[in-house]
């Protein structure tokens, strides 16, 4: 059976001396994995089309019972070249790749591929709201997979209407009084859960009008990626790596960029 399908290349990895495995996100099929044999010396069907984050239109050709298809061609659509020039921009976009692979299995995710699409399209450009990206990535990312926190006007413990001081626990997946509050559960207010549920439904393109206070959206991140972490209880290899980058940096601008 052969097929033609929308997809963004998430990652991929050597199978022998020729051939290439990718793990795709298609609009059609949702995340799928394909083989492009031939893949790392075939110029002429593969010249810079098996670029990590490229959109391309892949044939893909039927392969045997429960082995992945053969990728026969792809076609560039968009290589979102400038997401591999800058480490930096590279990681962020690697992250953002492995989230997907974590939470979608296979045959799953079309609907989510727009706003992947989109995302990487703002970090393609520039835009410079990663912290606003990352948390509407990941938040929307929770939504599409069924893994999305509450994030409601009452307690999830005891049904309440919640008041000034509330708290997200991480057991329970959700908000709740201070009341019903255990010692470990993350502190926040009305505020900040208000600024949750509005990024939850805004677009890529559209966080650019958003202007959250430096620490609400510090406490954002740092809710959001601890339930993502709590939700794959794994650890993930690309957001080590952004940390570590992230703290590289800010340590040479202390040093007024001196090693």
């Amino acid at each position: 059976m052969n097929v033609v399908v929308q997809a963004i290349i998430l990652s991929s990895q050597t199978l022998g001396e020729k051939d290439v495995r990718l793990e795709l996100l298609s609009a059609e099929r949702g995340r799928l994995a394909a083989v492009a044999k031939g893949g790392r010396k075939s110029l002429k069907r593969f010249v810079n089309t098996l670029e990590p984050f490229s959109l391309i239109q892949a044939h893909l050709r039927g392969g045997k019972v429960n082995l992945p298809p053969f990728l026969d061609q792809a076609d560039l659509l968009n290589p979102f070249e400038n997401l591999r020039f800058e480490p930096l921009t590279f990681a962020k976009a690697a992250y953002l790749s492995e989230l997907v692979e974590c939470f979608f299995k296979v045959g799953t995710g079309q609907a989510f591929f727009s706003f992947f699409e989109e995302s990487l399209y703002v970090l393609n450009k520039g835009l410079d709201f990663w912290p606003l990206l990352k948390i509407s990535f990941e938040l929307s990312l929770l939504k599409a997979s069924g893994f999305f926190p509450y994030l409601g006007e009452s307690c999830l413990r005891c049904e309440k209407p919640l008041k000034r001081d509330v708290f997200f626990s991480f057991t329970e997946g959700g908000v709740v009084c201070e009341n019903c509050a255990f010692e470990e559960d993350f502190a926040l207010d009305l505020k900040l859960l208000a600024f949750l549920n509005h990024i939850a439904h805004v677009s890529p393109m559209r966080l650019r009008i958003i202007k959250p206070g430096a620490e609400n959206l510090k406490r954002a991140e740092r809710l959001i990626e601890n339930f993502v972490l709590r939700v794959l209880n794994q650890e993930i290899n690309s957001l080590r790596v952004l940390k570590e980058m992230f703290n590289n940096k800010s340590l040479a601008n202390s040093h007024g960029g001196r090693p």
